[in-house]
């Protein structure tokens, strides 16, 4: 008689728990940040142990070396910052261990950690990509269902709801719907374009899930991924020669739904519209020059004129609250170029800087626009990167992600009359790393997790030359 103990330890042996805990990944960013963190622990642990104990084979790249004295330089920069003397260190008093900055820098070695086990599992063939985008698929799928469902009805099969222009589908309260799909659709549909056979379902499905899945990125009404989508898009579109005519037909078939839904729906109408009219860049400079005349103009009128007016319309690049975050992320970070502030510095430093900001704007009677603004993060990488690891934290990373672009950039270009995966891997990370974009934290839990997920499967390729298939 075959004993319960032996069918676990064969369909549940430490190869297979990790191809699953891997595979999973997909789900667990949609159930929320601690599902993504018990996830990644049990993987890393597991991983650990299956390498220890069946001597798997790796590769350590000095390049490598960038990555662990970045990570060195981030928990010793911020236990300096945060046990001195001032502000940063009577914040933290009473926060509880799990918040403070200084534990969450020491954990960040999970990242790095990831980066090695994840090249060491592709490298002797135990972790394979095609499951992984066929996960992708599943649930990039089962989201984008989900948020037309939201969109048709007013409510999503959990029981959410929309609010006005924007859906979260499974989500809920968290508008990240729309940087979900961003981050993994481009599996989706590599997974259709390498796995389909027959002419009809070659052409037929990947279209439909295409427009499927533009139209749900659409409806998220989170703007700046959507823009990100469309220009993944077309990179792949540009790339990857086989792939123009079915690429081509989904985003014509996706412009004529888009142009409908614009017409018909006000809030959708809005948002874009709007979006789209901040985001213009001849209008900006347009902007620029009638408001720098019309300046220029008022203090030849008065000498005595001490204020600069303020734009009236150039609100992306200056007067938005992003740009006066961004601003308050510059000045945050001329308090410290060169070794920065430490980690999670941002959310506390400013409020600092706003409070001086209101005294002096209330005794000299300032009243053009308020530049300070706070928030928890810079919504920039590389700003945060500046203010909290300054300047030689940000050139560490930075030759990292040049040295991996370098590496697989040549190959993509290569390559460009074959689908292989590491296309969307490479333009995802591209998308990552774009420095003119709004963006979430570089050190949350949800993104730096996905991040370092999908360079490490591209640091895979381009440092060691694994094949991705």
């Amino acid at each position: 008689m075959i004993s319960l103990k032996y069918i676990i330890n064969q369909k549940f042996n430490e190869t297979k728990l990790v191809e699953l805990l891997f595979y999973a990944f997909p789900l667990c960013f949609i159930i929320g940040n601690l599902i993504v963190s018990i996830n990644t622990l049990l993987f890393i642990t597991v991983s650990l142990h299956l390498i220890k104990k069946e001597k798997l084979n790796f590769r350590f790249n000095n390049f490598f070396w960038l990555l662990i004295i970045f990570y060195l330089y981030i928990f010793a920069l911020t236990a300096y910052q945060y046990l001195s003397p001032g502000v940063l260190n009577e914040t933290v008093q009473d926060w509880p261990l799990e918040n403070n900055p200084i534990f969450k820098s020491f954990i960040f070695v999970r990242f790095v950690l990831l980066i090695f086990i994840i090249d060491v599992l592709f490298y002797n063939k135990i972790l394979n990509l095609n499951r992984f985008f066929l996960s992708s698929l599943i649930c990039t799928s089962f989201v984008s269902f989900d948020l037309i469902l939201q969109y048709i009805i007013g409510f999503d099969i959990f029981g959410y709801k929309s609010i006005e222009q924007w859906n979260s589908g499974p989500f809920g309260d968290e508008m990240i719907a729309g940087t979900y799909l961003k981050n993994f659709s481009f599996f989706s549909f590599f997974y259709l374009f390498n796995n389909l056979k027959g002419e009809k379902l070659k052409y037929i499905l990947p279209i439909s899930f295409i427009l499927i899945h533009l139209s749900a990125i659409l409806l998220t009404g989170n703007r700046m991924p959507f823009l990100l989508f469309l220009l993944g898009y077309i990179l792949i579109l540009l790339l990857v020669k086989n792939l123009r005519f079915i690429m081509s037909l989904g985003m014509i078939i996706f412009l004529a739904v888009f142009f409908i839904l614009l017409k018909y729906d006000d809030n959708l109408n809005k948002t874009y519209s709007s979006f789209l009219s901040e985001i213009n860049i001849v209008k900006l400079f347009k902007n620029y020059e009638k408001n720098l005349t019309k300046t220029n103009k008022v203090k030849i009128e008065s000498s005595a004129e001490k204020s600069v007016m303020a734009p009236e319309k150039n609100e992306f690049l200056r007067w938005s609250g992003y740009g006066r975050i961004f601003n308050t992320s510059i000045e945050m970070w001329e308090k410290q170029p060169i070794f920065g502030l430490g980690l999670k510095s941002f959310r506390i430093i400013c409020w600092e800087m706003l409070k001086n900001d209101n005294k002096l704007r209330a005794a000299s009677a300032i009243k053009k626009p308020q530049k300070i603004t706070c928030a928890n993060h810079s919504h920039n990488y590389y700003l945060e990167l500046l203010v909290e690891t300054g300047i030689v934290g940000l050139s560490l990373l930075l030759l990292f992600f040049i040295f991996i672009l370098l590496k697989s950039g040549i190959y993509v270009l290569k390559s460009s009359e074959k689908i292989n995966y590491l296309f969307p891997i490479f333009i995802i990370f591209l998308l990552e790393i774009w420095p003119l974009r709004s963006s979430g934290s570089f050190f949350t839990t949800w993104g730096a997790t996905f991040f370092w997920i999908n360079t490490s499967i591209l640091a895979s390729y381009a440092i060691n030359k694994v094949s991705l298939k």
